[in-house]
């Protein structure tokens, strides 16, 4: 009876101690990242300015362009990582977007610096 006490303490340490060690090692295979941490991918900027005509072609999940204070922005990446969920993400898609943006997110800076790393032009007649 008393070498199985020994033996479950000192299977409990190796546990506990193996557990500590993998804290320390910094092991982040099974943490995830905040999405609002997450870098945007690399994206290709537009060479010139472009028609609504053009954001509107990209209106899915697959290619989504949307415009925002006169700015284009391709969030195609970003549909899956945001927060408020995908839909509200798709609905934006090959639209002007910039009511639903300032309706929901009003002038956070954050929500802000998160939308400029999709930035990739300009639409045309709009500064």
């Amino acid at each position: 009876m008393k070498n199985k006490i020994i033996e479950g303490v000192a299977l409990a340490i190796l546990l506990v101690g193996g557990y500590m060690i993998f804290q320390r090692t910094g092991d982040s295979s099974y943490k995830t990242e905040s999405p609002a941490t997450t870098v945007a991918p690399p994206i290709t900027p537009l060479t010139a300015p472009v028609t609504m005509a053009v954001v509107a072609e990209h209106n899915s999940a697959t290619s989504c362009w949307t415009v925002i204070d006169g700015n284009v922005y391709d969030l195609t990446g970003w549909i899956p990582q945001h927060p408020g969920g995908e839909r509200a993400i798709i609905s934006l898609c090959g639209k002007d977007g910039t009511a639903a943006f300032h309706g929901q997110h009003d002038d956070a800076k954050r929500q802000a610096d998160i939308l400029a790393t999709f930035k990739i032009g300009t639409v045309s007649g709009q500064k």
